[in-house]
């Protein structure tokens, strides 16, 4: 009977109670603010705006080349 001798092991542990988690939280919300918040969206929007530039700036290009070696002339 394995299970009964985790199930007892288990119940013999500490309790963590309210207090120990006080300081958790404090320090996670002192380190978070509306302004950290702020910034990291605008990064993560500023970043996904200059992926969707590159990727049609690449297929814009690959286009251009594929259709310059099709007619043996370079357009834009």
């Amino acid at each position: 009977m394995p299970l009964m001798t985790l199930a007892n092991e288990a119940s013999t542990g500490t309790v963590i109670g309210v207090d120990a988690w006080k300081g958790v939280l404090t320090a996670m919300t002192s380190q978070i603010s509306v302004t950290t918040v702020v910034g990291v969206l605008a990064s993560c929007v500023g970043a996904a705006i200059a992926l969707v530039f590159m990727w049609w700036g690449v297929r814009k290009t690959a286009r251009v080349l594929m259709a310059a070696f099709r007619s043996g002339k370079l357009r834009f």
